[in-house]
Parts: structure tokens; C-alpha cells; sequence
């Protein structure tokens, strides 16, 4: 039961924190603190997992963290890769630092705000 994780986030509309379990969706739990939020969750949980048992369900596996190498491979159609390569080379850019800037556009969106863990970096 300990490998799963859960996240706490304050709920406005609720006026009180949310534990979640990304493994078991619908499993939520409040609390007035993030420390009953989670106890109240690690509570669900366990009623959870014996439910599931109970039923001869197979339990989800926990979400594990990942670790990403910041390298990866891209197919695209030629006509995109030509457009991609041409746009980079007007603005003086390499297609790497353009495709970079394209993802980083649309994940941050319009305000162009930095991503969290990389915003030294360029």
C-alpha cells in the first residue's frame, strides 16, 4: 500500500485540502491540513485495495517517477521538417533550438512564462 503516491492541493471550493491517488481514480479525500488530507486518503486506500481484493480485481500499478534523458526522436512529415528548418534558419536559430521553443510556446502557452526547471536555460 506504501508505493502508492498521492497529491494534496487546496481546494477553494471545497475551503478545505484534497488528497488524491492518481492510481485509483475517484479516490479523494479532505482534510482541513495536508496532514489530514493524507491520512484520510491512505484510509480510502486501504479501504480501496481491500475492495478490490475482495472483488478478485488486479491492483493498478503505482505511478513511479520518471526520469527523462531531455532527448528525444521526432518523425515529421518532410514538408513540416522543410517548413520547421526554414522558419529556424530565418530567425537564426538552429531546428533543435526552434523545436524547443515551439514545445515550450505551447506548453507555457502565450505568456511565455519559463518552464519551473528550466527556466536558466536556453
Amino acid at each position: 500500500m506504501n508505493r502508492y503516491s498521492f497529491d494534496i492541493r487546496w481546494s477553494e471550493e471545497d475551503g478545505e485540502y484534497v488528497a488524491t491517488c492518481p492510481s485509483f481514480p475517484g479516490l479523494s479525500a479532505f482534510g482541513e491540513s495536508e496532514e489530514e488530507a493524507l491520512r484520510e486518503a491512505k484510509t480510502a486506500l486501504g479501504l480501496f485495495i481491500e475492495t478490490y481484493r475482495s472483488q478478485g480485481k488486479r491492483l493498478p500499478d503505482p505511478i513511479v517517477e520518471q526520469n527523462y534523458s531531455g532527448q528525444l526522436r521526432v518523425r515529421l512529415p518532410k514538408s513540416l521538417h522543410r517548413q520547421a528548418a526554414a522558419v529556424a534558419a530565418a530567425d537564426g536559430s538552429s531546428l533543435n533550438q526552434f523545436i524547443v521553443c515551439a514545445v515550450q510556446a505551447r506548453i507555457c502557452g502565450a505568456s511565455g512564462s519559463k518552464m519551473p526547471e528550466e527556466s536558466g536555460k536556453r
